[in-house]
């Protein structure tokens, strides 16, 4: 009742944020996009290309959104420079305080994907680079560009979901790109909740409308081939001093995933609108991000988040929701309005088809598709519980699962390297201390110190820190040097950083290999 008192209020009244306007801003601003003095690109249908445009759409769009981002970026600032992403190179960014990235520049690696090379199964993958992993200038990152090419800096922003439209939700209005410099004023008013948002566990007491700020004037959802926007994932994004989350949007996702955020001097503006399409309100507040970024230029990245399906903690809610009827009954509502909806396009096609009208490569599709098969709860259990390494202990019983899950909370950690899965740490379990306690550390030493379960304490400390030193006595040097300014990252691989981004050691997360190796040397 609390939340929908608060919701109705502010669609209510309209919140306006007035703040005060300044003249242009002495920064300087480096845009990386595509020309129209350079001829159109290839391969349309990719998304690096395109930012899932349809082909159509990229044609007719071609070249508008530089001269509109310019137009934009010259009210406000007062050196601005605009290139096109395939010429530009990393060193011009060092020239500018902000450089906003629209498009991907050229790549400059592949991506590699790792496989055991006796059972072929998928281990790792490298992801392609398009800027060195020196990268670090401060920059506005537009949809899916701040994946693309913040995935190999191990960058927070990463790729959750292609599949924002146009509306933001859950924002922080308070925060500074929403009070200046430039005057602004956002305006809230109630829409629909998406669906996304309601079936997950965090959304259960979510009213049907909740207030949303207009972003974009159009969207992906309109059905017009616009580009789409990108949202971060939420979990775990926020377990560093460096990192924020500012609004979500609407999307197919949790309400937590991350529509406008920062990580370090990356700032992610997950909405796909040129100046052409955002809201005079929007284009006020992109202004202020960009002067928000520069004010965070030197607060560089200290988690590196390498793994973008890491299962941070949240991940046993969700788990733990999935084994409650709700949740099923839930998942065959939504389905049952999904072939409903397609059954309905598919007849709207095929008289498309019979007038000899040409369909375009997605409504081909949409044509042939099937009917979503709904499966029963055993299915549904196994689909989204069974592919964790713990349901070899608990099976599909709900019951059992929910015991072990909530049991175990504290000591359950991922491998860096894990995909959606969470592993119990029996040596901390044996110890009764969870891994988000720094406790875990000072215990591990002093059992080193002691000359007690040595090999056990070895563990813990390779495990949760990047050290490794030789002697208790430099553990504990270390420790006792750092402990007040420490912090546990979930979502940058289960370990304790200093937080200082020079005072850490710039290697990624040990995995359980790593760890045994270590140990056994």
């Amino acid at each position: 009742m609390k939340n929908k008192f608060i919701y109705s209020l502010a669609a209510a009244l309209c919140i306006s944020i007035i703040s005060y306007a300044q003249e242009k801003q002495n920064i300087s601003v480096l845009y990386v996009g595509y020309s129209a003095e350079k001829p159109i690109q290839e391969n349309l249908e990719s998304i690096v290309v395109s930012g899932g445009m349809t082909p159509k759409r990229f044609k007719q769009e071609y070249g508008k959104r530089m001269p509109a981002f310019k137009a934009l970026l010259e009210t406000h600032f007062n050196k601005v420079k605009t290139v096109d992403a395939r010429d530009y190179k990393e060193a011009m960014s060092s020239n500018y305080d902000v450089t906003v990235f629209d498009e991907a520049p050229t790549l400059i690696k592949d991506r590699v994907i790792h496989n055991d090379p006796v059972t072929g199964k998928f281990v790792s993958m490298e992801p392609a680079k398009y800027v060195s992993d020196d990268f670090n200038r401060p920059s506005i990152f537009i949809a899916h560009t701040s994946s693309i090419i913040g995935a190999s800096l191990g960058s927070k922003l990463d790729w959750y979901c292609l599949c924002l439209d146009r509306h933001a939700h859950h924002i922080k209005t308070e925060h500074a790109i929403f009070k200046g410099p430039f005057k602004t004023g956002i305006t809230l008013k109630n829409r629909p909740t998406p669906h996304g948002v309601l079936k997950a566990f965090d959304g259960l007491d979510e009213p049907t409308e909740i207030p949303m700020w207009e972003v974009d004037s159009e969207g992906y959802e309109d059905g017009k081939g616009f580009r789409i926007g990108m949202v971060a994932r939420g979990w775990g994004f926020e377990d560093s001093p460096e990192s924020e989350i500012i609004s979500s949007g609407e999307c197919s996702k949790h309400k937590t995933a991350v529509a406008l955020g920062r990580h370090g001097n990356f700032f992610l503006w997950g909405f796909a609108g040129s100046p052409d399409y955002m809201t005079k309100e929007a284009k006020i507040v992109f202004a202020n991000a960009i002067v928000y970024t520069n004010k965070n230029a030197d607060d560089k990245i200290i988690v590196r988040k390498y793994n973008q399906r890491i299962a941070t903690k949240e991940y046993i809610d969700e788990m733990l929701f999935y084994t409650t009827k709700p949740s099923y009954l839930s998942y065959v509502e939504f389905y049952k309005k999904i072939n409903e909806e397609t059954e309905k396009q598919k007849i709207a096609l095929e008289k498309k088809q019979a007038a000899n009208e040409e369909l375009t490569q997605f409504e081909k599709r949409m044509l042939n598709s099937k009917p979503q098969v709904i499966a029963t709860r055993e299915g549904y259990l196994k689909k989204n519980i069974g592919r964790n390494s713990w349901v070899e202990i608990t099976g599909l019983d709900t019951l059992a699962i929910r015991k072990y899950l909530n049991e175990n909370r504290d000591y359950f950690y991922s491998e860096p390297n894990g995909f959606y899965d969470l592993k119990v740490d029996d040596d901390i379990k044996s110890l009764g201390i969870a891994n988000t306690d720094i406790k875990v550390l000072d215990k591990a030493i002093s059992m080193l110190e002691k000359g007690v379960e040595k090999e056990k304490a070895h563990r813990i400390l390779l495990r949760y820190t990047l050290e490794d030193f030789t002697s208790p006595k430099a553990w504990r040097t270390w420790f006792n040097k750092h402990k007040n300014n420490m912090f546990f990252t979930e979502a940058g691989g289960y370990v304790w950083m200093i937080n200082d981004v020079n005072a850490n050691p710039k290697v990624r997360p040990r995995n359980e290999v790593d760890i045994v190796s270590n140990n056994a040397n």
